[in-house]
């Protein structure tokens, strides 16, 4: 999976600057609330090394790698949401 997916899909990019996160770097990950569910990418570091990926944020098992299992998850959850 790529960043363009989440971009395109709607996503909102979070940057988190060294003093806010005190890290030695700088870092950015994705997110989305789509009513009460808010999906969350893995960071930048994070995906260089093992790729982009996207959970339910909170979820511990749920790790979503593939853009289509992506995007059908959004729609899923639009579908059927009341907002």
């Amino acid at each position: 999976m790529t960043e363009e997916i989440f971009e395109k899909l709607g996503f909102e990019k979070v940057v988190v600057t060294i003093e806010e996160s005190g890290h030695d770097n700088d870092f950015y990950y994705y997110t989305m609330d789509i009513g009460d569910i808010c999906l969350m990418s893995n960071a930048d570091d994070e995906a260089v090394k093992d790729g982009w990926e996207c959970a339910i944020y909170d979820s511990f098992t749920l790790k979503i790698k593939g853009a289509g299992d992506l995007e059908d998850l959004v729609r899923i959850i639009r579908n059927n949401t009341n907002e």
